[in-house]
């Protein structure tokens, strides 16, 4: 799953996840900057930054507006453990 999130955000679109929120790649224009150690003033090429903006259940969890979840429990009613699937094994072998 993160492997296909990535590649969506690295392609130019905007991922949106629900209640948790959004990663997006923001299009940063070259621009002029100063090197803190000597002063001089040097160029940053144009370049991508992920921006992530969080949905607002996560946010409202943040500040303690809702309660936050319970170890093992779904995020959200949409995501639900298949009724006969076995618990994930925890050895990592």
């Amino acid at each position: 799953m993160l492997d296909t999130l990535v590649r969506r955000v690295l392609d130019g679109d905007a991922v949106s996840v629900t209640e948790f929120g959004r990663l997006q790649a923001v299009h940063t224009p070259a621009r002029r900057a100063r090197n803190p150690q000597t002063g001089e003033r040097v160029l940053v090429p144009a370049g991508r930054r992920i921006v992530f903006r969080p949905g607002t259940a996560f946010t409202a969890m943040a500040r303690g507006e809702r309660p936050s979840l319970r170890p093992g429990a779904a995020p959200c009613a949409r995501v639900r453990r298949a009724r006969n699937a076995q618990p994930a094994s925890r050895d990592h072998k």
